[in-house]
């Protein structure tokens, strides 16, 4: 195991292998929250992850954490990305958005061709993948074995520190991931929005990339838990569907997002006074139910979390394939955890004063990034929650997500 004191002294692109265990991550990870903490408002100024917080999270192995161990993973899982986007999207809702998807899509590379994997990783265990979402422009055309690529993406979260990207592709037998090395894309920078501005979730273009078959994936195969993970790597979450506990990366990191908000109105509050009377803000009962209510909220989507994170290890465990009703459940849960933060959030908001609207305040940041990461087409709450009784009416789903 490499010292901490000595991490900051690797570079960029190490193969150096480590292990940890949980308490060392975070260990690891508190160190981290002070500092994500200080550098939020510059990190929304820049409209990206700021280099050095990037740098350190990377030289923390915090992106390894899910990683296989053959390719550098430090021998965690994804309950410890979880724990990456609650609480850095505690201290900074963008920076735990950004942590979480980057340790994520390096598991996610553990479901690829074996040949895949090797390719990601041969120059370095400290590699990562953006995922672009928001279709602009695609054409696809199969030339062969491989894939001739032209579009335009949007929702690249991320990107200016990736190695690799993921697209997707829909045909007419189904869903396709696809890879696509640094060198087949180009970042437009087009990422100016209301809140999340510190995600850098810029444009992509690709012009005539081609993208050979080892660098392709079924979809179903993601979505049944059937990829080659299920028998070359450790990770209990390699043998379930993913789009039921991969939502849950999204959630966890607006519920920290959330959780941060509560502790800064929190801290404000015993210094207020009302306006109108000079009373202290705290004496007011209305007060006191709003911050009630609130935390209520945020308390009740972390147990809502970890009760399905429970029903993750028991069906990892017992190999046991969940019903289509099952996986519809548990999208149905974190899209409803974030309509809660929501809740909370606005909640909070309305009675924060006159003063929470400017911009050296944090909780207009908070409240705007819990909105814009809201938006999100993996938790937005009505196509999930139509996908969920669709399902249990017998009706046949809409999409290829489950």
């Amino acid at each position: 195991m490499v010292p901490t004191a000595d991490l900051a002294e690797l570079p960029s692109g190490t193969r150096v292998q480590e292990t940890f265990g949980v308490d060392e991550f975070r260990r690891r990870l508190a160190a981290m929250g002070p500092l994500v903490k200080d550098r939020a408002p510059e990190a929304e100024a820049n409209r990206r992850l700021l280099p050095e917080t990037f740098g350190q999270l990377r030289d923390a192995r915090l992106f390894r954490v899910a990683q296989p161990p053959m390719f550098g993973g430090v021998g965690l899982d994804i309950d410890q990305v979880y724990e990456i986007a609650f609480e850095l999207g505690r201290a900074d809702p963008s920076t735990g958005w950004n942590a979480a998807f980057y340790a994520l899509h390096n598991h996610q590379i553990g479901m690829m061709p074996k040949e895949t994997q090797e390719e990601y990783w041969a120059a370095s265990y400290d590699v990562q993948m953006a995922t672009a979402s928001g279709v602009v422009r695609a054409v696809f055309e199969d030339q062969g074995d491989t894939v001739l690529v032209n579009g335009e993406w949007d929702f690249a979260s991320g990107v200016d520190y990736a190695d690799w990207l993921q697209l997707n592709r829909l045909t007419e037998k189904g869903a396709q991931q696809m890879l696509l090395h640094r060198s087949q894309f180009e970042i437009i920078d087009n990422w100016r929005t209301a809140g999340a501005r510190a995600t850098g979730s810029n444009r992509v273009r690709v012009v005539d990339a081609r993208v050979p078959p080892h660098r392709t994936l079924d979809a179903q195969l993601m979505a049944n838990g059937d990829t080659v993970g299920r028998q070359l790597h450790p990770s209990r979450f390699y043998k379930l569907p993913i789009f039921p506990w991969m939502g849950y990366v999204i959630t966890c990191a607006i519920i920290g997002a959330a959780q941060g908000m509560l502790d800064v109105f929190s801290d404000q509050a015993p210094r207020r006074r009302e306006m109108t009377t000079g009373d202290m803000f705290v004496d007011r009962a209305a007060n006191q139910l709003r911050i009630a209510e609130a935390s209520a909220e945020v308390h009740a989507a972390r147990q809502i979390h970890a009760g399905d994170v429970r029903l993750f290890h028991e069906w990892a465990d017992a190999d046991y394939r969940p019903t289509m009703l099952e996986r519809a459940a548990v999208r149905r849960n974190a899209a409803y955890c974030v309509k809660l933060c929501l809740n909370a959030a606005y909640r909070l908001f309305e009675v924060g004063g006159a003063s929470a609207i400017y911009d050296h305040n944090p909780l207009q940041r908070y409240y705007r990034d819990i909105s814009v990461m809201s938006h999100s087409i993996a938790v937005v709450w009505d196509p999930i929650a139509e996908q969920y009784s669709r399902v249990l009416w017998d009706l046949p789903p809409k999409s290829y997500n489950l």
